[in-house]
This record gives structure tokens, sequence and C-alpha cells, in this order.
């Protein structure tokens, strides 16, 4: 499947609060990588509110498709749609709009999983080259603010869990954490800025671990002993001035490089266990660039290569949703755009991502 050439796929995407579409072409390259972002609509709430996201990307499709295809190499032979799991009223209007166009157009139409767009992501370029190949087997960590999991990628972008967050994922904690300190939203991009000024060791803080399931993660009580410590030291919203603490940039170093550590632990077991070609990291906590260092020396130590998507495609993007839209589509998956829904429960998956606890 690596050396087959797809067709020209339109990709639009909008579960959560970004608004992308993009068009790549029968090798994978990028033709046209467009977003819309929801980050100033949605910071005076501290996160995401689900009706306003569903409105911005009523506004922003119909300004962001033309131009897509305007740029694009040639006519759209296929469109590929984020069907789930993300928030049900954005996942309605880009599906929508998808099978709309696809309907009237007659072109094949593909549902792709969220988190089949993370997985293939890394595999992508913006410089005009042709996506990578895909080996037989890749260890790949999807961090997000929704996700956090590791999942052994197979031929054609197949996809088994193999460990998952048990509550918070760990893009939802930077955002938590730097709310309570006061910090802009989105909090990851901050958090990593100003991590870089502080010790990471002197806030002592927990690394939990799962029994009996040790490729699981926890957040939750990471996030709760960081929050206590920031209330106990008096420095809820210290991190809003121009004059920030210095215990502030103690407590984000200590703090990422406890989730850092959380998402890097399985990795020598499941790389003994599975012997993987690659390691992969995608998701919107894949810019972080602490984990970013982390694990390419673990892939050094580990004598395994890494691939890191760029930081332009880490967060919600359509050239992901494409290029796993055209995969779908080689494996012969097809909706009618007049019988397929919204699936916005993190349960729909495809088969073998699935895991039931």
């Amino acid at each position: 499947m690596n050396g087959a050439r797809f067709p020209r796929t339109l990709g639009i995407e909008s579960s959560c609060d970004e608004t992308a579409v993009a068009v790549i072409d029968a090798d994978g390259r990028v033709e046209t990588h467009l977003l819309a972002s929801q980050v100033a609509a949605h910071a005076p709430f501290g996160g995401v509110v689900p009706e306003l996201a569903s409105r911005e990307h009523l506004k922003a499709l119909p300004l962001l498709v033309p131009p897509a295809l305007e740029s694009a190499s040639g006519e759209i032979e296929l469109v590929a749609v984020t069907a789930g799991p993300g928030l049900v009223g954005a996942l309605l209007v880009g599906l929508r709009f998808a099978a709309a166009f696809a309907w009237a157009r007659r072109l094949p139409l593909v549902a792709v999983d969220h988190l089949q767009g993370h997985l293939v992501s890394p595999f992508l370029a913006l410089d005009g080259a042709p996506a990578r190949p895909m080996p037989e087997r890749v260890l790949a960590l999807v961090a997000s603010g929704g996700h956090s999991s590791w999942y052994l990628m197979g031929p054609g972008g197949t996809a088994e869990r193999l460990g998952r967050t048990r509550d918070d994922a760990a893009g939802e904690t930077f955002d938590k954490v730097a709310q309570v300190l006061g910090l802009p939203y989105p909090g990851g991009p901050v958090v990593d800025r100003l991590a870089r000024r502080g010790d990471a060791g002197a806030v002592p803080l927990p690394r939990p671990r799962i029994k009996d399931a040790p490729f699981d993660f926890s957040f939750s009580g990471l996030k709760s002993a960081a929050i206590r410590w920031i209330r106990a030291q008096g420095l809820q919203g210290a991190g809003a001035g121009e004059d920030v603490p210095r215990p502030v940039y103690d407590l984000l170093a200590s703090f990422e490089r406890a989730v850092v550590d959380q998402l890097l632990r399985p990795l020598p077991e499941l790389a003994r266990l599975h012997r993987p070609e690659m390691v992969t990291v995608s998701g919107g906590v894949a810019a972080n660039s602490l984990l970013r260092r982390r694990l390419e020396e673990a892939g050094g130590d580990l004598g395994i290569e890494v691939v890191l998507p760029p930081p332009a495609l880490t967060t919600d993007n359509a050239a992901m949703i494409a290029r796993a839209g055209q995969l779908a589509w080689a494996r012969g998956e097809r909706q009618d755009p007049r019988r397929f829904d919204a699936r916005p429960s993190t349960k729909w998956q495809p088969p073998g991502m699935r895991r039931n606890r």
C-alpha cells in the first residue's frame, strides 16, 4: 500500500475548536493546508464552548474551501472528513458540509477517526515532499487535549491501542494548571515557554502508576497535586502579570517534567515487546519541546528511529484527515453521504483501535 497512488483528496476537520481544510495529492503531498483558529473566541471562557465552536465552524468552512480548491493542482477525487470523536455539534458541521460537497460532485466520501488522523500526521511534510512510507511496525504516542494513548501501527495505518489515560489527557492538565495560575488559554504553549526558565526538580510531584496496567496513564492526581501546591503557595493568578514569580517557573518546569515522564515511561517495555521499526508522537502535546527532545533521546538509547510531525501538524488539521482518508479508501471504506452521522463518543474507533475494559 505504501507504493500505491491515491485520489487527490479534500480533507475537512471540525472535531473541536479548529476549522481546517486541506488538499493532498496522489502521493500524499500537502498542496493546501488552511486553518481557522478559534482560540480568541474561546479564551474568555478558559476552554472550548461547544455551541460557540459549532457556530465558528459554520462561518469558517465556506470561507476556507474555495481558496483550498483554487490552490489545488488538480480536480478533487475523494472527500475525507472527521466523523469522531469530538464535539457532536462541531462534527456535524463538517460532516454535513463534506457530505453535500461529495454528493453534489458525485465523489466518494470516507469518514475518518480523528485519532487515526493524528497517527498518520508524522508521515506528512509541509515542504512539498510526498508522504513518508509507513514501516510494518510503529509505536505511536498520541498526546493532546483530549487523548493520551500508545498505539501499535501496522501496514496501511491500522492501529491497536496498547495503553491509554484513565482520566485526564495530558494536554488538558496543562490547560487546567495554566488556568489556575492565570496564564493565557491554551495553556500548553505557555507552559512550554515558561517552563524553560524553571527548575524541574524544585517541586515534588507524583507519577501515579495503575496496578495491573503498566502502559496506562493517570494525570488527574498529578494535576490535583500541582493545583494544591499552587494554592498552598498563594500563587493563584500569579502568572497573569508581567512580573511572574520564580516559584511559578519552577512549578511549571516540575509539572511539565512529570507529565513527560508519565507519557514516556511505557516506551522501553513497549519497544522490547513489539520491536518497532519507528516511534512517533502526534497531537497537540507533540509540539512540546521537552517531549520532543526526550523522545528523540529515548529513541537514540533504544536504537529506534523517531519521527516527529511538523509543529504546524501537531494541532487538529485537515492534512492528516485527508491522508487517513486516503488510507481508508485504499482499504475499501466508503460512506453514503445521505446516510452517515457524527460519532462523538471515544468508543467509536476503527477495528483494532477499540479496547474495552
